[in-house]
C-alpha cells in the first residue's frame, strides 16, 4: 500500500478545513492507499511531523495550509528527494503551489497527488533559513510584520485576507524609508539604495504577483530584483507590471542573476523568507541548492518524473 501522511493547518487562511478529511476518504481508495492525518498544534509542529512521518516509511508527505505550512513541512523533506511533497493551497498568497500549478480547489489538489507526477525543484537559505519561493529584505518585508501583527482586526470578514494586506501597504508607505544596501553576487559588487531587495528562486510572492517573473526553480539560479526608490505617482504602472510579468523591464528594477549573493546593511531592518518576517542580522548570506526537493506537479509539467 502507498503511505501518504496529510499535515494540516487547521488555522491557516483562516479557512475551514472540516471537510478535508472527507475528501481525502472520497479521492484515496483505501485497498490501495494507507492515509493518516495529523493537524498542527505549534508552530514548528508541521516540520517535526513531516520528519517524523519520513522515519515512518512514508511516501508521500502533504501539506494542507498557506505559505508558513509549506514552508516547515518542506524543510523537512529536503534531506531526503526519494520522498514525495504534495501541496494542498488553503492560504492567502499560495505561492509555491501557484507557481507550481496546483489547483487552488482542495479536490483538485489531492487528485493530483494520488496521481504522484513530481519534479525537483531547488530552494535557497538566507542565513540559515530556508526558502521555497522567495527571500529578501525591506519594503515587502516591513510590510508582512505590519501585516502579522494586524491579524484579523481590520478584515471584513473577521479573517486575514487581501484586504487586510492593503491596509497595510499603505500604513507602511507613509513611513518607509529606503535603505542603503552593499549587494556582492557572483560577478559583481555595488552599492545601491532600495525599496526592496527580492532574492526570486520562484516568479512570484503569491497571489499571481510576479516580482521576478523570469525566475524558475530547475536552474540552479535566483533572480533577484533591486527594486530603487521611486515617487508613489508611479506605484499604479509598478504594480501593474507586478501582475503582468513584466515588473522586471521597469526603470526603477535591477535584475539579477547569481548562485549566491551576499546583502550587506547598516541598518537592515527586517528580512523574510517565504513571505514569513523575521530580524536577522547583517550581512544576509543566501546561497542557491539545486533540485533539492521533490514536489508533486501537474503531469503536463516540463521536467515531470
Amino acid at each position: 500500500m502507498r503511505k501518504i501522511v496529510v499535515i494540516i493547518n487547521p488555522i491557516a487562511g483562516g479557512k475551514s478545513k472540516s471537510n478535508v478529511a472527507e475528501i481525502v476518504r472520497q479521492v484515496f481508495p483505501e485497498r490501495i492507499f494507507c492515509v493518516d492525518l495529523f493537524e498542527t498544534q505549534y508552530a514548528g509542529h508541521g516540520y517535526e511531523l513531516a520528519k517524523q512521518a519520513i522515519a515512518d516509511g512514508a511516501e508521500t508527505v502533504v501539506a494542507v495550509g498557506g505559505d508558513g505550512t509549506v514552508n516547515e513541512v518542506g524543510r523537512a523533506m529536503i534531506s531526503d528527494t526519494s520522498v514525495k511533497f504534495g501541496i494542498v493551497p488553503m492560504g492567502s498568497g499560495n505561492g509555491l503551489a501557484r507557481h507550481a500549478e496546483i489547483p487552488m480547489d482542495t479536490t483538485a489538489a489531492f487528485e493530483l497527488i494520488r496521481q504522484g507526477y513530481s519534479e525537483l525543484i531547488d530552494y535557497g537559505d538566507m542565513n540559515g533559513h530556508i526558502f521555497f519561493t522567495t527571500a529578501g529584505t525591506g519594503f515587502d518585508a516591513e510590510v508582512g510584520k505590519r501585516f502579522a501583527e494586524m491579524g484579523n482586526k481590520f478584515s471584513i470578514t473577521g479573517k486575514r485576507g487581501p484586504v487586510t494586506y492593503m491596509r497595510a501597504i499603505f500604513e507602511m508607505a507613509t513611513t518607509y524609508v529606503p535603505h542603503d544596501y552593499v549587494i556582492m553576487t557572483d560577478e559583481e559588487v555595488f552599492r545601491q539604495r532600495a525599496f526592496l531587495i527580492t532574492i526570486g528562486n520562484a516568479a512570484q510572492w503569491g497571489n499571481k504577483i510576479y516580482i521576478a517573473p523570469k525566475a524558475s526553480q530547475q536552474d540552479g539560479i535566483f533572480n533577484i530584483s533591486v527594486v530603487k526608490p521611486f515617487l508613489y505617482l508611479e506605484a499604479p504602472v509598478m504594480a501593474a507590471q507586478l501582475l503582468n510579468r513584466s515588473f522586471d523591464r521597469n526603470q526603477h528594477v535591477r535584475s539579477i542573476e547569481s548562485r549566491h549573493v551576499r546583502i550587506l546593511c547598516d541598518d537592515i531592518g527586517y528580512s523574510h523568507v517565504d513571505g514569513e518576517p523575521m530580524l536577522l542580522q547583517s550581512p544576509l548570506d543566501v546561497t542557491m541548492h539545486a533540485a533539492g526537493l521533490r514536489i508533486i506537479v501537474p503531469k503536463e509539467r516540463k521536467n515531470v518524473l
